[in-house]
């Protein structure tokens, strides 16, 4: 017998790739013809052309008959094919993907796509070799001088109200300091504290950062820092121990009311000196605090000097806040979205601009409602990106990929999820998770179960773990001289020192599970709170859950007895056995047996088929079921038809681009976001109804430090509708669509609730607008209990703000000569 014959097909892959894929030949037995000669079929790559490939790689006849079939590999899972089993890239003429890659992996995308253009060549391969290179970002073209130049006056114009506010409380202090030593100080006179660019001082009273002028103990074994706001409240009384009773019951009128601490001990010494603050409070309750800058001699006062002069010349924008814009008017069909009702209102439309429309020169239509505090929905924003895969898997294979040796940690196998259902900590397979994430998750009693994941990866690590994930995010941010987090020339984040710790702003990533109707328990992704900076937010991903029609039935029987349960507690009635129901946990109802369980949603109706299912951002009806008309409404419910409902069935916009992918029934979120002006009220209406909200445990919230920043309650249909009949406010309330940025002003209280599975990516700046907004959140988040969530100053707002300063005015000096 012959011996067999066999030849090594050379690598296919290119350089960038670094990985070798081996094409195997094997021989196989052949029908001969009456001349004696094996019968040739010619190769076609499924498009009907002739392959290209040379005489090796063709398969070739032996004398004895046999011939030699090539065996491929494709580029995605290295795994050997037949010929017929892989496309071949016509562009590159070398890369083949398997069809069951394409499908599993790149489902946006069909197999005449990648014969046209394959992945690796659209830059958007997700292959594990592919995840460890950065991937290829267009850069922005450098600005024209006079537009950049505008720019920093622009931002140096919103920024000078915030610097001359901070000069006037360092000259209050040294009027204070000159007092107490009986002559006149200046600024040469007060010790200079220099401090390394990566070291953070924060006030051990407040936690609130300190960015130049504060005072500090004499005593060299005591390091107590403290702030001049900490200061002047104690010269102003406001430590008193009447007030202090007001604060630990959380019932003052003063906004101030919040600060927990007792500094009933802590008073000013008899010649108007500051003691160090008591043991108890961080200090040693000894010495004396004296006045210290971190900063040159009259920094403060030169940048305040410049700026005027370099701004001198510049007129700002003419906007007329107190009517619509007259931009979106003109433009009405293409550019804006209903999201309120209010009445006698210009802002019940937002603007709404179709990314890939996007000028340059629209950035001035964008700051005209961002100076008005209005979210803005930008459209397709993923429209102008390579296409890359946000499957949640392929997101956690490109994590595990960048650092190899994850695979043997404990992250590789778990994760720490939120149960919205009693805002729970739970431990969770990583499969399990992202498989309740496709299919759905379900409580033994028929109970959708809702998970999220938020901040994963940590934020500190996005850009290390998912570089690619990361460039592809930034890339699809609109506005990009506010968004872009290293170069934006309106983000005043970017201006600081390279040398310095940066405030960690993103971009986060969050993961939850959705449901189509509200189902008044357990669906809140994100509760009501409010953020210190601005803010955008891009739905990068969704799947769409199925469930069959006796689970959808199983829903609405325990939806209606968590309606009626809040039905004596909320209108005066009886406790009855649904009432009692109503603050069981989740594993005490039904028989005290309904531990969490692992199965699926839907009886396990897709059986995996989901997985490969191309996502849809249609309603989650029951198969069988009538189409849904709007989100079902609680039991108790006035006759009119919710404003919600109002909202979301209101023609929202014209797409105006055959391609958008926002154009499904259903989007994958509901946001609703409450404009600045309207926070007073909405305060007033929490506290009032306090103790209809459930947080930890499914617990009733019986108090509160701060009815927004505690993040513990979440406003239902038959709740806002109940804040607009007390308080005639309302949120904008609008869909959020897979590919659209939500731009979210700092200082407007939000929500979300998923109608899908949802995969969210955000990512925080401060713009010029927004700068005296956030600086009145630091204040009011200094005045929190020391233990609050919100209580650290992690923005450091004024350091952020006189740098910035600093920056923009040495850049518009250079470009003005």
């Amino acid at each position: 017998m012959e011996k067999r014959k066999e030849k090594r097909i050379r690598s296919e892959d290119s350089d960038e790739s670094k990985t070798k894929e081996k094409d195997v030949v094997t021989t196989v037995s052949s029908n001969l013809d009456r001349t004696g000669r094996g019968r040739r079929r010619k190769k076609f790559d499924g498009g009907g052309e002739v392959s290209k490939r040379s005489t090796s790689q063709r398969d070739k006849d032996n004398s004895d008959g046999t011939r030699n079939y090539v065996r491929l590999t494709c580029h995605q899972c290295k795994t050997l094919k037949s010929e017929t089993d892989l496309v071949l890239c016509s562009k590159c003429n070398k890369k083949r993907y398997c069809y069951d890659c394409i499908k599993r992996w790149y489902p946006e995308t069909t197999s005449d796509g990648v014969r046209a253009a394959c992945p690796f060549c659209m830059g958007n391969c997700n292959c594990k070799a592919c995840l460890r290179q950065p991937l290829a970002v267009k850069i922005h073209s450098e600005k024209d001088a006079n537009v950049k130049l505008k720019q920093l006056q622009y931002l140096l114009v919103k920024v000078l109200p915030v610097l001359r506010d901070i000069y006037a409380e360092e000259n209050h202090e040294l009027e204070a300091e000159s007092t107490i030593r009986g002559v006149p100080v200046t600024e040469s006179n007060i010790t200079c504290c220099k401090l390394d660019l990566s070291e953070r001082i924060y006030c051990d009273i407040c936690s609130t950062s300190i960015a130049n002028f504060h005072r500090s103990c004499s005593n060299a074994d005591c390091s107590c820092d403290i702030c001049l706001s900490c200061c002047n409240e104690l010269r102003d009384g406001f430590y008193d121990q009447e007030k202090n009773g007001k604060r630990n019951a959380g019932q003052g009128k003063d906004s101030k009311a919040n600060v927990s601490l007792d500094f009933s001990n802590w008073k000013l010494n008899s010649d108007g000196s500051i003691p160090c603050p008591p043991k108890e409070c961080g200090g040693c309750g000894t010495s004396t605090l004296e006045l210290t800058r971190l900063s040159e001699c009259d920094w403060v006062e030169k940048l305040i000097t410049d700026a005027e002069k370099v701004t001198l010349q510049y007129r700002p924008p003419d906007v007329d806040i107190a009517h619509e814009c007259s931009s979106c008017i003109t433009n009405s069909d293409h550019i804006r979205r209903q999201a309120a009702f209010r009445k006698n209102a210009h802002d019940n439309f937002l603007y709404s601009p179709n990314a890939v429309d996007l000028a340059e020169d629209d950035i001035a239509h964008f700051q005209s409602h961002w100076m008005r505090a209005e979210p803005v929905i930008v459209r397709n924003v993923l429209e102008k990106t390579s296409g890359l895969s946000w499957e949640p898997m392929v997101m956690w294979r490109a994590c595990r990929e960048m650092d190899p040796k994850v695979g043997s940690k404990g992250e590789a196998k778990t994760l720490k999820a939120l149960d919205c259902w009693d805002w729970s900590e739970v431990e969770i397979n990583i499969h399990q998770f992202f498989k309740g994430y496709i299919e759905g998750r379900m409580h033994r009693n028929g109970w959708p179960e809702m998970l999220k994941l938020k901040d994963w990866p940590p934020s500190t690590l996005f850009e290390e773990r998912l570089p690619r994930h990361n460039a592809e995010f930034i890339a699809a941010l609109p506005f990009f001289d506010y968004t872009d987090p290293k170069s934006g020339i309106l983000n005043l984040v970017t201006r600081l020192p390279k040398e310095f710790l940066k405030p960690d702003l993103g971009p986060k990533t969050y993961i939850a599970y959705g449901f189509p109707e509200e189902l008044h328990r357990g669906d809140s992704v994100t509760k009501l709170h409010c953020i210190i900076s601005d803010a955008v937010n891009v739905l990068t991903h969704t799947a769409k859950v199925e469930i069959s029609p006796r689970q959808y039935q199983s829903i609405q029987v325990e939806r209606k007895k968590h309606a009626e349960a809040k039905l004596p507690k909320h209108y005066g009635g009886q406790r009855t056995e649904a009432s009692e129901l109503e603050n069981m946990s989740l594993k005490e109802v039904d028989g005290k047996a309904l531990d969490k369980c692992n199965g699926t949603l839907g009886e396990q109706v897709l059986k995996g088929k989901a997985a490969n299912k191309e996502p849809s951002n249609s309603s989650l009806r029951p198969s069988g079921s009538q189409e849904e008309d709007s989100p079902t409404q609680p039991v108790v419910s006035t006759s009119e038809k919710s404003i919600q409902d109002q909202k979301l069935d209101a023609p929202k916009e014209t797409n105006g681009n055959a391609n958008e992918r926002s154009n499904a029934v259903h989007g994958g979120a509901v946001w609703d976001i409450f404009r600045r002006e309207d926070v007073p009220k909405l305060i007033q209406y929490l506290k009032r109804h306090t103790q209809e909200f459930h947080h930890i445990n499914n617990q009733i919230v019986k108090s509160v430090d701060h009815p927004i920043h505690d993040q513990t309650m979440f406003l239902n249909e038959s709740q806002k509708n109940q804040l607009k009949e007390e308080f005639d406010i309302e949120p904008w309330t609008f869909e959020q669509h897979l590919g659209e940025a939500v731009f979210i002003p700092a200082g407007c209280p939000y929500q979300v609730k998923n109608r899908q599975s949802c995969i969210k990516v955000a990512l925080g700046f401060v713009a010029p607008e927004s700068v005296e907004e956030c600086i009145r959140l630091a204040q009011e988040f200094r005045r929190l209990p020391k233990d609050h969530r919100s209580n650290k100053d992690i923005l450091e707002l004024k350091k952020i703000v006189l740098h910035g300063a600093r920056s923009a005015i040495r850049e518009a000096q250079g470009l003005m000569q």
